[in-house]
């Protein structure tokens, strides 16, 4: 992940710099089975948003990828590899987040994989970012395997709900990542929102949606589909 020295807050001046973040380049295969990892515009040709499992038949990912979650496209559920293993159903309606870049994928049936536990935003300490993006600038297509990238968190930046992690131009985040969770001690923190404007691995940083500032919105949104 690309080189980023902030303070506390970044204004907006510097925010309107950034783009729509999107993989990892210089991770490594992720370790250990993420039951709630969620592949979502999932197809065998290519890789859509990332997205985390947080209830039976609910998806959490970033507001910017509901339009690769469209109704009656697939996601597959609960495995490292995109393209084999866990449970693949259909999108059965998306919802954006009351505010921030966050929001909720409604699956046409509940799955049987583990839904992740929340974390509190961290504002500073280790983060492990994980994604099937592009793991090369050169490299249009996605990897077949999760990966992760362990980095740490630089502080809170732009609003409210969002975090900075540190980055260099050997370890990015690069296009496929957007709306992956990233997990501190085994649970879902944040979800991969934006970064610079510019080519992958780029000196920058990667924004992320912190999700504990926004669970009582998911928490309704749940309770209201019943």
């Amino acid at each position: 992940m690309r080189n980023l020295l902030i303070g506390m807050v970044v204004g907006a001046a510097v925010m309107a710099s950034i783009a729509p973040a999107h993989a990892i380049i210089g991770g490594e295969t992720a370790t250990g089975e993420h039951t709630w990892i969620a592949d979502l515009g999932h197809d065998d040709n290519g890789h859509g948003c990332g997205g985390g499992l947080v209830a039976p038949r609910w998806i959490v990912t970033a507001g910017h990828c509901l339009g690769r979650a469209a109704v009656g496209t697939s996601v597959r559920v609960g495995s490292n590899d995109r393209l084999e293993g866990g449970s693949v159903v259909a999108v059965a309606s998306v919802h954006k987040g009351d505010h921030g870049d966050i929001g909720l994928v409604e699956l046409e049936k509940p799955v049987a994989e583990t839904p992740a536990l929340v974390g509190p935003m961290p504002v500073s300490g280790p983060i492990r970012l994980l994604g099937w993006g592009m793991d090369a600038q050169e490299n249009p297509t996605s990897p077949r395997h999760l990966k992760q990238l362990d980095t740490e968190v630089l502080g809170q930046c732009g609003g409210n709900d969002e975090i900075c992690v540190k980055q260099s131009a050997e370890a990015a985040v690069c296009h496929g990542d957007s709306g992956t969770p990233a997990i501190v001690d085994g649970r879902v923190v944040a979800v991969t929102s934006r970064g610079p404007i510019g080519p992958c691995g780029a000196e920058g940083w990667t924004v992320y949606t912190a999700v504990a500032p926004h669970q009582a919105w998911i928490d309704s949104t749940i309770a209201s589909s019943r």
